[in-house]
């Protein structure tokens, strides 16, 4: 498995607006690869993680070339006071819940 974290730094008066324009994004349910997407807010807000988890970074490079990323971030603003960075990491252990 395969995991992108994109770190964006907000300021407190952009917060709702990010989380807002998250929430009219849509599914990705369907795109090949993908498994899971979350949007974190750090306690005490100015940072937020989007980790999204796809099968292999294979598919992750497919989905950013693609044009559902290209229409997901055409509404980005350029003079947006959102900074971002990006890290890709290779999931080595997990655990779950077991059921009940």
């Amino acid at each position: 498995m395969f995991v992108a974290i994109n770190r964006l730094s907000v300021p407190a008066e952009y917060a709702e607006h990010l989380e807002q324009a998250f929430g009219r994004r849509g599914s990705m349910a369907g795109v090949p690869g993908f498994v899971t997407f979350r949007l974190l807010r750090k306690q005490g807000g100015g940072e937020y993680l989007v980790e999204t988890t796809w099968d292999d970074q294979a598919a992750f490079e497919t989905w950013r070339e693609s044009d559902a990323f290209q229409r997901a971030h055409s509404g980005t603003n350029s003079k947006s006071p959102v900074t971002s960075s990006l890290d890709t990491y290779e999931i080595v252990s997990e655990q779950n819940a077991s059921p009940a």
